[in-house]
């Protein structure tokens, strides 16, 4: 077997790899989203909590980050301006 192949196939695994553990993180800190959102509910509760507020900012942050690398993707930016 070639060298080239070899470190190809661990290059490969290793992006599956993270791949997965990102999708993970993401999994999680959803259900934390969706937790966080459900004991909102609960009755005498009025204010959030610095963990609640920081939870929902690192959210709001991963999804803006999320749009514009779609952007970038789907070759909306960056945007090129003709010269005249």
């Amino acid at each position: 077997m070639k060298p080239g192949i070899l470190v190809a196939q661990v290059v490969l695994a290793n992006s599956r790899m993270y791949d997965l553990l990102w999708g993970a993180v993401f999994g999680f800190a959803t259900l934390n989203i969706l937790g966080l959102v459900a004991r909102r509910f609960e009755p005498g509760r009025n204010r959030m909590t610095f963990g609640e507020m920081l939870a929902i900012t690192v959210a709001a942050v991963s999804v803006l980050m999320l749009g514009w690398e779609l952007l970038f993707f789907f070759h909306v930016l960056p945007i090129h301006l003709d010269s005249r």
